[in-house]
This record gives C-alpha cells, sequence and structure tokens, in this order.
C-alpha cells in the first residue's frame, strides 16, 4: 500500500476508461466515459439521512454490506492494483478516520509517511494483500466522516469500474459492460453485514 505518481496511475486507467466528471479545487469526481456499454448502479444505505426521498431505483442496501462488498470486489474479481483516490484531499480523509483506523498496522505506516500527498489527490495503490485495510478504510469512513470532501472514489487498472463512496451512504458505480454490473450486483447482494 503506497502513495503513486499520478500518471503513473492515470494512464492505465484512462485504458480503463476512466475519466475526471468534475476538477475543481474542492473535489475530483471520477467516473467512466460515456458510452452504451456503461452500466450506472445507484446504491443508497438504508440509513440515509433522505432515504424517503430516494427514487425506487436505487438500490437499497445495508450501511455494513459496503465496506464488505468493496473487499469482495477485489478479490473475487483478483484485483491486483485498486488505486484510492480522494473526493476532496487527503487531509481531510486522514483527519475523518484517524481514530478509526488507529489500530491498523498499514494504515498508521501510510498515516506516518504522508506529507506532501495530504494536500493532493495522488493515488493511494492497494493491492490484493491488502483488501482488509482498504475495506477498513471504507466502513470507518462510513461511521465517522460527515462531509462530501470525505468522499472516496476506487478504480482499477483491471477492470472498467468506478465506484465512488460517499459517507451520507451514498455509493455510485460504474460498470464498463453489462457482465461486470451483473457480477458487482450478484457481490452485492451477498455481502455480508457487520
Amino acid at each position: 500500500m503506497e502513495f503513486v505518481d499520478p500518471e503513473e496511475a492515470w494512464a492505465p486507467l484512462r485504458r480503463q476508461g476512466v475519466v475526471k466528471a468534475v476538477e475543481s479545487p474542492k473535489e475530483l469526481r471520477l467516473e467512466l466515459a460515456d458510452s452504451d456499454s456503461v452500466v450506472v448502479i445507484d446504491i443508497a444505505t438504508d440509513d440515509h439521512p433522505d432515504a424517503a426521498e430516494l427514487g425506487a431505483g436505487i438500490k437499497r442496501v445495508p450501511r455494513g454490506a459496503l465496506a464488505n462488498f468493496v473487499e469482495a470486489v477485489v478479490h473475487k474479481m483478483h484485483l491486483q492494483r485498486t488505486f484510492a483516490i480522494p473526493v476532496g484531499r487527503w487531509r481531510e480523509i486522514f483527519d475523518a478516520v484517524s481514530e478509526g483506523m488507529k489500530a491498523n498496522a498499514a494504515w498508521r505506516e501510510v498515516d506516518t509517511s504522508a506529507s506532501i500527498e495530504l494536500n493532493r489527490r495522488d493515488p493511494l495503490e492497494f493491492g490484493p494483500a491488502n483488501a482488509h485495510t482498504l475495506g477498513e478504510l471504507v466502513r470507518t469512513l462510513l461511521r465517522a466522516a460527515r462531509d462530501s470532501d470525505h468522499g472516496l472514489t476506487l478504480c482499477s487498472d483491471g477492470a472498467p469500474l468506478v465506484i465512488e463512496i460517499m459517507p451520507r451512504g451514498e455509493m455510485i458505480l460504474f460498470a464498463g459492460h453489462r457482465n461486470l454490473a451483473k457480477q458487482c450486483e450478484e457481490l452485492l447482494a451477498h455481502a455480508k453485514i457487520d
């Protein structure tokens, strides 16, 4: 698990179709380039603050299932490199999860070594061995974070997939084709609840 040069990550992500939908000093939002094959799945947790107003087409899941879904995606799809990119800056993420992640040795090591990355959006690369730490990070964000700049986007150079997770209990999943979307929906349906 380490921060990587943005261009080292962006070259393979662009090949997967990842594009910047919104880029401003306050936020970076990613998605897959628009095409007929891209499937977008909107997901909200059962306890989302606006659950009553959300449309019927938005899938509902328990909050605890989202982090387990992320871990399952990494394992079941055999993703060798998953890049976590903050919607805001890393400083906001690190501040939001500091208490909840302090027992995770791998995260503490990254936290200790992070310096200039805190004010940037450099991708943080997770390998398969760090899937549990990635899941714990998502779990902690969903428990402790509150603001949209605490959001986190996950992409991989191994699949045309973008997963944006927002602390209020929202997840947007962009899958590059119908079969991948179906696989994600199955993993989501079977994600265990903490």
